[in-house]
């Protein structure tokens, strides 16, 4: 049976199989002495046109690429090709090419695990007709669905599809329709159509993990039965003037990073125990949302990082815009709590009455901001003193040329003045961690 071709079929063996061939003295005598699903597993962590190379080693060897459990495709295998014809849209039609029939040619053996590197052509970088940009953005999705729908067949469980950052995959949310094995998902720079979600809960009741990034979402409700795991990039995008909803029962991490000007509304997250967020607007005269609510749907995690990264935050009635977490040991802020004399920091103290351990992770453009006129937070904070009667340890973690910042020398004070002991504090320079 002819195997996938490279152009030519196969030909080119990598430096190591020219070496074997060629008798060098201990070259191939321990890799030989191996059983054959040793050697499987150990090459199913070469990429998709290594691994099929290895069928010139030897007689055994010959199909042993055909067994693998993990597959490794990716389409820049083929864009650094000494001798390769043309453009890189020829090159990556050659890799569309080889990797159909690395797919038709292997065994039927269940994967374990799939990861695709894709890249889809510019319809006006190499094609001068008039195509229809929808028709153009499904074919040359085309066979990245159909791969990624044989890898769910074969009952892949971890899945991860990269594509190159100029323009998105169209994924179709059918593929995931089907039952399948899937318990791990990550997807970057993928467009995620309308129904991709309902079709990931109805198939893939068995997934826990799905990371997306620099994914554009169109689905405005979020929801799943299973999931453990879920992060959102910054680059990820939801539909204009929607504010998205996040319903997860079973989630215990969640990552959750964007600069959209409306949060997502976060219910039903009773098993949420550890949640990293960044939100916040970058837009001068644009307010953030409602804060209020997004931190209510985070109330009842054990350990949170939470940074801000907006220009604009207006509070009307002190502490009624974070909730009381009751449940919160473990939290970390960076330097935008110590806008307007500490406010954000003492109001989250103020409401984590059995915090353990504090950390305060400081930039170096951390003093400019708090001194800055701009005022961040529009409020009057009557009570400045906060009771944290577990907390044993407060980490400020900073730039070495910021120890003797005055700023710096206020928090400090401030903190002892509140019943925290200097051996309580603890402060790392960023280049020791």
């Amino acid at each position: 049976m002819k195997c996938p071709c490279d152009p030519d079929p196969m030909a080119e063996a990598s430096g190591d199989a020219r070496m074997v061939r060629a008798g060098v003295p201990g070259a191939a005598c321990r890799i030989n002495a191996l059983p054959n699903d040793v050697l499987i597993r150990a090459i199913s962590f070469l990429g998709a046109r290594q691994l099929v190379q290895t069928c010139v080693l030897s007689q055994r060897w010959r199909d042993l690429w055909r067994s693998v459990p993990r597959i490794n495709a990716s389409w820049d295998e083929f864009n650094d090709m000494s001798g390769s014809p043309g453009t890189w849209g020829k090159r990556n039609m050659l890799f569309k090419k080889f990797f159909s029939q690395f797919l038709m040619l292997r065994n039927p053996i269940p994967l374990d695990e799939f990861n695709l590197r894709y890249a889809v052509q510019d319809c006006y970088a190499e094609i001068e007709d008039a195509w229809d940009p929808i028709d153009w953005w499904d074919a040359e999705s085309e066979d990245a669905n159909l791969w990624i729908g044989h890898a769910l067949q074969c009952n892949a469980m971890n899945v991860n599809v990269s594509v190159e950052e100029v323009i998105r995959l169209h994924l179709d949310p059918r593929v995931f329709a089907s039952k399948c094995f899937l318990t791990r998902l990550e997807l970057t720079w993928v467009d995620l159509s309308t129904g991709f979600f309902k079709n990931l809960q109805m198939g893939c009741t068995l997934l826990e993990c799905l990371k997306l990034y620099g994914c554009c979402i169109c689905d405005a409700e979020i929801s799943s039965q299973t999931m453990k795991l879920f992060t959102i990039d910054t680059e990820c995008s939801f539909p204009d003037h929607q504010q998205a909803s996040i319903s997860i029962p079973s989630l215990i991490d969640l990552g959750y990073f964007s600069n959209e000007r409306i949060p997502p509304l976060l219910t039903n997250l009773g098993s949420l125990e550890t949640a990293t967020v960044s939100i916040g607007t970058h837009t001068e005269d644009t307010p953030f949302g409602d804060i209020c609510q997004f931190l209510r749907g985070l109330s009842d995690v054990t350990h949170l990082d939470f940074c801000y990264a907006g220009q604009m935050l207006e509070m009307e009635q002190n502490l009624k815009w974070c909730p009381k977490f009751n449940n919160l040991t473990t939290l970390t802020l960076g330097g935008w709590c110590l806008y307007e004399d500490f406010y954000p920091l003492i109001v989250f103290l103020q409401n984590s009455p059995n915090l353990e351990q504090l950390t305060l992770e400081l930039s170096e453009t951390f003093t400019k901001l708090y001194l800055d006129t701009h005022k961040k937070f529009i409020v009057e904070l009557e009570e400045r003193y906060f009771s944290c009667e577990h907390l044993e340890i407060v980490k400020i973690i900073c730039p070495k040329n910021l120890e003797d910042d005055p700023v710096l020398n206020d928090l400090e004070r401030f903190l002892i003045g509140n019943g925290i002991s200097p051996d309580q504090i603890e402060i790392k320079n960023w280049q020791y961690l």
